[in-house]
């Protein structure tokens, strides 16, 4: 769907060159964005965004939803939580339903703009808000 790449050496900076914290955040809003920016009508949608470390995880739980989207925000942050950054390669935060595309084609009135496309875009600046706060 898309890729996410920024210099993050001004945000490991501010961490205290705590690469570790930094790419975890970087996750973390991440998934805040894509999960808040899925539309809801079951909260199926929301709730099958799920972490990946070293490879995409393309788990679909058809039974899970997540209407208000704090439950798979929890469980994105607990699962990067668990992992050595610096031990894996890349960090993936993914949606396998099999119409999760359609809504990221503006299929829904609730996205018009999609979730990751919209995502990807405010990243960057979620990033330096973030810097700049814990400066």
């Amino acid at each position: 769907m898309g890729q996410f790449s920024v210099d993050i050496s001004r945000f490991v900076e501010k961490t205290n060159g705590n690469i570790e914290r930094a790419a975890r955040q970087a996750v973390v809003l991440a998934a805040q964005g894509l999960i808040m920016r899925t539309p809801v009508d079951t909260g199926r949608a929301r709730a099958n965004w799920v972490f990946g470390a070293g490879a995409i995880n393309y788990e679909v739980v058809e039974t899970r939803t997540d209407r208000s989207g704090g439950a798979t925000q929890g469980a994105i942050a607990a699962a990067v939580m668990t992992v050595r950054i610096a031990s894996v390669p890349y960090l993936y935060v993914s949606n396998s339903l099999p119409y999760v595309q359609r809504l990221e084609d503006g299929w829904s009135q609730q996205a018009p703009a999609g979730m990751v496309k919209a995502t990807l875009a405010e990243l960057p600046r979620q990033i330096e808000a973030f810097a700049r706060s814990i400066a």
